[in-house]
């Protein structure tokens, strides 16, 4: 079983992931559409988990407004993270006092804003990263895709460096399958992609090539442990099986959401 397994996971990645690298390269309309299918997934996904927790939180208006969000800061930059964000949050909680469900309302709301913050607010940092103003070009296509494929190699490191040296599980209660080895083996992957990418793809200085390797090293399994968390919550092991080997977009792309902001947050430090 685990070899069919692991199987499929690299013959989804042999399919998904070229394609992926292609529009991060690509970066504009093309990166945006991509990125906008993936929340619009992803937040179909989190709301069926909400609905399993027999919360009812508005899906349809959560799957709109969480492309929405990436589609309004691709066009207005961070201009629009304060008038969506209140404009959302507002609206989630006029609709709760329409609602005919005593005791919920609040957690309903709560819910169905938490769904768009999840999906469509950290996604909406990949374009904000990809497209970085004091970087050329160049640097900004070859930066973007490494930071893909540093997060990619943090997680196939620390899938082999569990499996094989794993022995103490310091979050059992939230993903058992997770090890201190693969924590440590997913970071020397991040750190040895990063850096060589700094120097054979010239996307930026050495140091801050192990800088970020550090940021990717340990914000990607924090970013899968929080999915985890997430789905334990709401009593699922796999937000669906929309990817085989993998499950469900929020199970392949909980790094991404988690590393991206990272990244920009140390991006904006630098600059100052």
């Amino acid at each position: 079983m685990a070899h069919s397994n692991l199987l499929y996971r690299v013959l989804a990645a042999a399919v998904f992931g070229p394609v992926l690298l292609a529009l991060f390269w690509m970066g504009g309309i093309p990166l945006l559409v991509g990125l906008c299918a993936v929340v619009l997934c992803g937040a179909r996904e989190f709301y069926q988990m909400l609905a399993q927790k027999g919360l009812s939180p508005w899906p349809k208006l959560g799957m709109i407004a969480a492309p929405g969000w990436c589609v309004a800061v691709f066009v207005f930059g961070l201009d629009a993270f304060v008038p969506f964000f209140t404009g959302l949050f507002l609206l989630f909680l006029t609709l709760a006092l329409f609602q005919n469900a005593p005791g919920m309302r609040l957690t309903n709301a709560i819910g169905a804003f938490s769904g768009v913050l999840y999906t469509g607010f950290l996604a909406s940092f990949v374009p904000l990263v990809r497209n970085f103003s004091h970087r050329g070009e160049s640097e900004q296509e070859a930066f973007a895709t490494l930071l893909l494929l540093g997060i990619w190699a943090a997680d196939v490191a620390a899938y082999f460096a569990g499996n094989w040296f794993g022995r103490k599980h310091p979050f059992p209660a939230i993903s058992p399958g997770k090890t201190e080895a693969g924590f440590i083996g997913g970071l020397i992957a991040a750190i040895a992609v990063m850096t060589l990418g700094a120097q054979y793809l010239s996307a930026m200085p050495l140091r801050e090539g192990i800088v970020l390797g550090l940021i990717v090293g340990i914000g990607a399994p924090i970013g899968d442990l929080v999915e985890s968390m997430i789905k334990r919550d709401m009593g699922v092991k796999d937000t669906s099986a929309l990817i085989p080997g993998h499950g469900g977009i929020l199970d392949r792309f909980d790094s991404v959401f988690f590393v991206f902001p990272l990244v920009y947050l140390y991006l904006q430090i630098a600059r100052w």
